[in-house]
């Protein structure tokens, strides 16, 4: 297995606030290059008060009795189908070589205009109204990065231009595979230091688009699969960026923690493998609980999973044929790009068969 290293992974941290085609190249660069970036957040789509209460939520239902967590459990009629309410301890593997990974989660998909928000236990369900709240600023952060995207791969106007992701992703045209995910990693009894490093969420990359990822200050464990082999951690506590600008929009934004972003599989497909999805995994020995939350953004379901239009992607041809390789084979499927495209569903439920060890 490859080892751990023990410098930070080297994240750049990039200010949306203000959407410049120079600040699109900056997120490109990310995407292409590391797979995850750190957005600054100023709190005017997500504010520290609104994730605080969403992490309030969290330890509240995961302290619930198992039996009360067990009416909405997952894949149940009763948790509103495929994918929605609550995941056991080790009732999933994200990593097939790890089965059972040793945490709790619960997921939540968004309402639709022909949908109501899913059944959901209590104290969930007496915050409901909270919790649509979250998850359409979660989606409209998600839609301002996937335009910086789509503005910096220089789609055509004729094909969408800087929207073609964006519109892809419109909750009001259909459903989608969209979750957001609250965890759980309980206490051990192991002591920090003590034997190998625990795993705790397997190996993976992300079966979405994008990914925004909530963390509480100071707990370690992510880490992220590097080009050579070896696993970095992910900043605990990422620095705020300096800035030459006074303005009080931009020492508001400095003052608040960064949310994390990482590139999906589907942003992989879709730029012939020049987005980067890359594989990360949650893994510490300390006996402390962990938190944390994860909103993963999914387009509509029949987006069809075929190379972004523009000369962007034309000029980077081939070149990520491994990436899309690797993609592919977790998907048991066969050929490279230009092989059977899929759809957005069809790209989950595979990934979920996988997962859950689920029946066609």
């Amino acid at each position: 297995m490859p080892h751990s290293e023990t410098k930070d992974a080297d994240i750049p941290i990039i200010s949306i606030s203000h959407p410049t085609l120079e600040v699109a190249q900056q997120v490109l660069s990310a995407a292409s290059t590391h797979g995850f970036l750190f957005i600054c957040n100023d709190g005017s789509i997500l504010p520290t008060s609104s994730i605080n209460k969403m992490f309030d939520l969290s330890a509240r239902v995961f302290s619930q009795p198992t039996i009360q967590k067990a009416t909405h459990a997952i894949h149940t009629p009763e948790a509103g189908g495929l994918n929605c309410g609550w995941v056991r301890m080790s009732g999933e593997s994200l990593d097939p070589s790890h089965p059972g990974d040793p945490k709790e989660a619960f997921n939540i998909a968004p309402p639709t205009s022909s949908s109501p928000l899913q059944p959901l236990p209590s104290p969930l369900s007496s915050s409901a109204t909270e919790i649509c709240d979250f998850l359409g600023s979660c989606h409209d952060l998600c839609t301002r990065i996937l335009t910086l995207l789509g503005a910096a791969l220089r789609i055509p106007e004729e094909e969408g231009g800087e929207s073609w992701f964006a519109d892809r992703h419109d909750e009001s045209k259909g459903p989608s595979g969209t979750i957001f995910r609250m965890l759980y990693y309980p206490a051990t009894t192991a002591q920090r230091g003590e034997g190998e490093q625990r795993i705790r969420a397997g190996a993976h990359s992300d079966y979405g688009s994008i990914t925004l990822l909530f963390r509480l200050p100071g707990q370690p464990g992510l880490e992220i699969l590097k080009p050579d082999g070896t696993w970095a951690p992910v900043p605990v506590n990422p620095p705020s960026p300096t800035s030459n600008s006074s303005s009080d929009d931009d020492a508001k934004e400095m003052g608040s923690p960064p949310i994390l972003v990482n590139i999906g599989d589907l942003l992989c497909f879709w730029t012939n493998g020049m987005l980067k999805s890359t594989v990360h995994r949650v893994t510490f020995s300390g006996g402390e609980e962990r938190y944390s939350m994860a909103y993963f953004c999914h387009p509509l379901d029949g987006a069809r999973l075929e190379a972004v239009p523009g000369a962007v992607i034309q000029a980077y041809g081939d070149k990520g044929r491994e990436e899309v390789g690797r993609q592919r084979e977790r998907l048991g499927l066969g050929g490279g790009a230009g092989s059977e495209v899929l759809t957005a569903k069809e790209h989950l439920d595979r990934r979920l068969k996988v997962t859950y060890g689920l029946k066609d």
